[in-house]
């Protein structure tokens, strides 16, 4: 595992901002995702989406894990990472014509989430099989930027046109996959089993199908007494409805941020300290073009003083360098910074560097992989 004396030595070699991965913790959860759920055929379809990096993407495909792309340029990485189309699903939101005749002609498996793109599929590609994104109207706790299976969320079909859809249909498409994704940083796999339910209660409706899309949301730990989500539990609910059901049927999960979020780490140096009228701001050299997830999802990032680690905690807003507010934290308790201190943002491997920008002309980080002891720069110019 990265050692704060590694992140250090990455940070005097590369300099920072800086993104490191851990491979070693890539792995543990990806056999432990493989695991909890072996008791019944399962596939992993990695969301792409949290971290597009190409070494990244090689070491999943090495792991078996297949892949989840949301945009044609995504379909064109993964292919040219060496995924075949056959392991590649595309599910798109509010696609162009010219988008699902790309995924077509490149043989792509495609999940539909809205009528207007089915409609072009049944009469430009008959016979085809694919998949239908529903929306359950399942409302859950949390931010609501990140729920997407709500009654006014954009995503999916609503529950309530599924009849409508197998009459449209007829024999012109095949569905071969129903796939639902609740949300991301879902607490309660409850909500995660009260959406898979309704999936479940369509199989009997929908005669060619082989496959059920759970999609994700699996929450990590941001916080050490951060508890995280039951998978065990979850596990058990699905072998449950699975034994139900007199058809062989094949679970596909859609992980991302489980995956990648805790083998990531986002460094950055103190560029000064200022005594405000009550609060004390440390500025570093970084800001939300290089992590937008404090600022625009509220999200909680544990930071760590890496340079001085064990001196007494002093309370600090921890602050960017753009002309924005710009805050990674706020009345976060660090080991007393410095200038020139180096801090560790925490559970940075997803949604980090793929949601990064230029913004204010500003350079990305650089990416580092560190994999059995030895590191690796894998920044993609």
């Amino acid at each position: 595992m990265i050692t704060s004396q590694i992140l250090l030595e990455i940070s005097q070699k590369y300099g920072t901002p800086v993104y490191i991965y851990d491979a070693s913790k890539i792995r543990e959860q990806y056999y432990k995702f493989q695991n909890v759920f072996s008791s019944f055929s399962h596939e992993i379809h990695y969301a792409m989406k949290a971290n597009e990096n190409i070494y990244l993407l090689d070491l999943l495909k090495k792991l078996g894990a297949k892949i989840d792309a949301v945009s044609t340029e995504e379909i064109q990485r993964a292919l040219q990472v060496g995924f075949l189309s056959k392991d590649i699903t595309y599910t798109p939101s509010f696609p162009s014509t010219n988008e699902l005749d790309f995924a077509m002609e490149n043989n792509i498996k495609i999940h539909i989430g809205e009528i207007y793109a089915l409609e072009y599929i049944m009469k430009n590609y008959p016979g085809i099989s694919l998949g239908l994104r529903i929306n359950p109207a399942n409302s859950i706790g949390g931010n609501q930027k990140i729920a997407t299976a709500h009654a006014d969320s954009k995503f999916g079909i609503p529950l309530k046109d599924l009849n409508y859809i197998r009459e449209f249909i007829q024999d012109k498409i095949k569905i071969d996959t129903l796939h639902i994704h609740t949300g991301s940083d879902v607490k309660s796999w409850s909500d995660l089993a009260n959406s898979a339910q309704i999936l479940f209660e369509q199989v009997k409706d929908f005669p060619d199908l082989k496959y059920l899309d759970l999609g994700s949301g699996f929450k990590v730990k941001y916080k050490p007494d951060d508890v995280e989500i039951d998978l065990e539990s979850y596990a058990k609910f699905i072998e449950n409805q699975l034994n139900k059901i007199n058809k062989k049927i094949v679970i596909q999960f859609e992980p991302g941020k489980f995956l990648v979020s805790e083998a990531g780490y986002l460094l950055v140096k103190v560029n000064g300290i200022k005594q405000g009228y009550r609060k004390k701001f440390v500025g570093v050299n970084s800001g939300f073009h290089h992590l937008i997830r404090p600022m625009y999802y509220d999200a909680y990032h544990e930071i760590v003083n890496i340079s001085n680690p064990q001196d007494i905690a002093e309370t600090y807003d921890i602050v960017g360098q753009l002309c924005e507010e710009d805050t990674f934290a706020y009345n976060r308790e660090i080991s007393k910074i410095k200038p020139d201190d180096v801090l560790a943002v925490k559970n940075a491997g997803a949604y980090g560097f793929s949601m990064s920008s230029e913004y204010n002309l500003r350079n990305k980080p650089k990416e580092i992989m560190v994999d059995d002891g030895k590191i690796y720069d894998i920044s993609v110019t």
